[in-house]
């Protein structure tokens, strides 16, 4: 047989389920409010408050250029929150320096803009007003300096990209024992490449096309006493 609840048991657990609503709402309500001031406070932090502001600036990566001048193409405002800094034009400025290949731009807290730098590498050389031009592999002048270095000199009086990009591609496809014998380069024309080496001897490159295949078998025809190797044609080489 079923007791009869005693007086007052339903009030009392209603009342109690109410206390615990309550409860909860009241935490909700702290948990949501401590939320919002906690990104009140970020939001301060990051772009109002004198805190988290560019102070410095740390560049990585160079070896032509200097930190110094990497950071004043830069041009970072100091004293600006660090989230308000225009990254892209501080990387657009960087990267319009000629030694530049790419360069990435980021922060670190509390204080510093971090510029990586990646720099053009000199492939050749060319004479050009008393001094000499660094040309990379996409066949970009990057740099003139008075005084030759330990790469290959080429003479051509061309600007254009595509000729110097091609020279770039001959000159990376020579193996190491071959650059080593090269006197002299000539680029006249995209199908006008060719190069003495030691010896007198004279090597007809014609075009930058199946480079690799032409050193291959220009490897073999040095094998052969001659004074001129033509590999234009590398399925059909011939010397005299």
């Amino acid at each position: 047989m079923t007791q009869p609840l005693p007086p007052g048991v339903f009030a009392k657990a209603l009342q109690e389920r109410r206390v615990r609503q309550r409860r909860r709402r009241v935490i909700g309500w702290s948990v949501g409010g401590g939320l919002l001031l906690l990104v009140v406070a970020l939001v301060y932090a990051g772009w109002f408050s004198p805190w988290l502001t560019a102070q410095r600036v740390e560049v990585h990566g160079t070896s032509l250029l200097t930190p110094d001048e990497v950071a004043q193409a830069a041009e970072v405002e100091m004293g600006v929150p660090l989230l308000s800094q225009d990254l892209a034009a501080v990387r657009g400025r960087v990267a319009a320096l000629p030694e530049v290949r790419d360069v990435t731009v980021g922060t670190q807290f509390p204080e510093t803009v971090v510029i990586n730098v990646t720099e053009r590498a000199v492939v050749y050389q060319r004479a050009r007003d008393g001094g000499v031009d660094w040309v990379d592999s996409d066949g970009i002048v990057f740099r003139h300096t008075d005084d030759p270095t330990g790469v290959i000199q080429v003479e051509t009086d061309t600007d254009d990209q595509r000729l110097l990009a091609d020279v770039a591609t001959v000159v990376l496809a020579l193996p190491d024992d071959v650059s080593a014998k090269v006197r002299s380069f000539q680029a006249d024309a995209v199908d006008q490449i060719e190069f003495h080496i030691s010896g007198g001897r004279t090597v007809v490159w014609g075009s930058a096309d199946e480079s690799e295949l032409k050193a291959q078998v220009l490897t073999a025809l040095l094998t052969v006493d001659a004074s001129v190797y033509d590999v234009s044609a590398p399925l059909h080489p011939t010397t005299k």
